[in-house]
């Protein structure tokens, strides 16, 4: 079932709610504060923008809010057997911004607890989507674009993952990936395909 690639709201709303202390730390004038201090002792070492920092929080928050509401109309869909594969493929993109994002904090040390949730929750999504790509639940089409943007999806865990040091390289060949992870679409064509449903050329592809 294509629901079953969301996220659940708790994990995004605790998800926001790291991201709004790690902005309380930003903004704390007290340098006695542990992480404060070390972001103020790379800021000086010229390493990070503090200005930065804070605009990148904010940008997350925004597009935090736009994942939430993402997931309300994807609620309202299921409710009305209308959910569709666009809505599906866009959600996960979102989810990609925000995982490549995160990367920006990758050298605050106090970061990677912040961040961790996000990049294992949305590892979960990954699995269910190479999952449900195998089944026989999807047309071909619809296989080859969730196969697609998993691959755009896994790139961006492996990054953010190596970034924070989260999980190792031999943890993602346990999970056998494909042999070829490298996108064969951008992400406009996919959105393009899903909501087009240009089959024509996914056949061509495929061919």
């Amino acid at each position: 079932m294509l629901y079953s690639f969301i996220l659940q709201e708790e994990t995004i709303h605790s998800f926001q709610e790291r991201i709004e202390f790690l902005e309380r730390c930003l903004n704390n004038a007290n340098p006695q504060d542990e992480i404060f201090a070390e972001i103020i002792e790379l800021e000086n070492s010229r390493l990070i923008s503090l200005n930065k920092l804070i605009e990148e929080v904010k940008k997350l928050q925004y597009k935090l809010n736009k994942v939430l509401q993402l997931v309300k109309v994807l609620k309202e869909k299921v409710q009305m057997d209308q959910l569709s594969l666009l809505l599906v493929v866009r959600y996960n993109f979102l989810l990609k911004e925000i995982l490549e994002q995160c990367c920006e904090f990758s050298f605050i040390e106090h970061s990677k607890g912040v961040f961790m949730d996000m990049i294992v929750s949305t590892l979960v999504v990954y699995q269910k989507i190479k999952k449900e790509a195998s089944s026989v639940t999807y047309s071909q089409h619809e296989k080859y674009i969730l196969t697609e943007t998993r691959k755009h999806v896994i790139q961006s865990i492996i990054k953010a993952s190596v970034q924070f040091n989260v999980f190792s390289e031999d943890f993602f060949k346990s999970l056998e990936l494909e042999d070829d992870i490298t996108p064969k679409e951008s992400e406009a064509m996919l959105i393009s395909l899903a909501s087009t449903k240009k089959w024509d050329y996914v056949y061509r592809k495929l061919a």
